[in-house]
């Protein structure tokens, strides 16, 4: 059984404990109506990520989607997708964490093991002391004996020490297994760009950065225009190179500083530290004016499919304010950049109660 169908069965299974509580159908119920509000097909893991909403055990994924459905964001099988592999799935990397455990305390069991036999040793030494003083055993059986047990510890040490070196090698191993996972799950497969799961720890960090420093924080959210008119039109193949392409630019023209992310679906996130708002805005412009400049064509036979254009919301991070608040604020810019026609570049200064809020 996949990672994804384990997920799947866990919110059923989930549905089914939670029904001794009562809870149970009234998520149930919210979960499918969420499908039937966004016209989702009512599969499994459409309904394992709305079940998960409205229970609110995964703040991550709750916050996420709240912000998506906030700003009016389409909400779809693709965005259901993400959200359940980067929430609910159970990773390489918590997989290989979970095996390092076990091979550690396997390792510790030998080694407290080793340490009884040495007690155990230590305690017939003891013996053999006390017997040779009183004189109740024959030195040379006392010597037999002694020579026996040195012996058998001497296997078992040796023995210890073999299975402590291939337990040591098989930490090694999954230190680096885990290493690679972690890496893994902080790097989108399809553009190698950082996820969402490295963005929301970038975001975290340059914020607190800015704070201690005071330097201007700005972030740009770019979302790809009418990509659903060329899933549809060329099909999805088409529809993931144009993700590598938009993602290829964003990368290609950032500044040093900047840190750009795939945010999720055709949507992107670009973190500029140490950036005044208007400059940050002119980045936004030319990076908008480099896509739309560029014409693309299907490689097999050259035939044209235009033009891809983003749309770009900024806004600047206001000391103090609420993470969640910001990325709110460079959504809704990027929601008006969309209502206001698409292809441009819309900032959002902070409103006058989000600065009260932030103080």
């Amino acid at each position: 059984m996949t990672a994804r169908s384990l997920s799947q069965a866990a919110a059923l299974g989930d549905c089914m404990q939670d029904s001794a509580s009562g809870d149970a159908a009234v998520l149930c119920a919210a979960a499918l109506e969420s499908m039937r509000q966004h016209a989702l097909p009512p599969t499994p893991v459409n309904y394992a990520v709305w079940f998960e909403f409205h229970a609110g055990r995964k703040t991550g994924l709750r916050r996420v989607l709240s912000v998506a459905l906030s700003n009016r964001r389409a909400i779809d099988s693709y965005m259901m997708a993400e959200l359940h592999d980067l929430f609910l799935v159970d990773g390489a990397e918590r997989q290989a964490a979970r095996e390092a455990r076990v091979a550690m305390r396997a390792a510790a069991e030998r080694i407290l093991e080793a340490g009884a036999d040495a007690a155990r040793y230590g305690d017939r030494l003891n013996a053999a002391a006390v017997d040779m003083e009183a004189g109740t055993q024959g030195l040379a059986t006392l010597i037999a004996e002694l020579a026996a047990e040195t012996a058998a510890l001497s296997v078992r040490s040796a023995r210890l020490g073999e299975e402590l070196s291939a337990s040591g090698e098989r930490i090694a191993e999954l230190e680096r297994q885990l290493a690679v996972a972690h890496q893994a799950s902080l790097t989108d497969a399809l553009t190698t760009l950082p996820n969402r799961r490295a963005f929301d720890s970038m975001v975290l960090e340059h914020a607190a950065r800015a704070m201690n420093s005071g330097d201007s924080l700005c972030l740009l959210m770019i979302d790809i225009d009418h990509f659903k008119r060329v899933n549809d039109a060329w099909g999805h193949a088409v529809g993931d190179a144009v993700i590598r392409l938009v993602a290829a630019t964003l990368a290609q023209t950032r500044p040093d500083t900047g840190r750009a992310a795939r945010y999720g679906g055709e949507e992107f996130a670009l973190l500029m530290p140490a950036t005044p708002l208007p400059e940050a805005a002119a980045h936004g412009e030319r990076l908008r004016a480099a896509l739309a400049a560029r014409r693309i064509s299907l490689r097999a036979n050259a035939a044209p499919i235009g033009s891809i254009t983003v749309s770009v919301g900024i806004a600047r991070y206001e000391p103090g304010e609420a993470i969640d608040r910001w990325i709110e604020r460079a959504d809704a810019a990027l929601y008006g950049a969309k209502r206001d026609g698409r292809n441009r570049v819309v900032v959002l200064e902070a409103a006058a109660e989000d600065l009260a809020a932030a103080s």
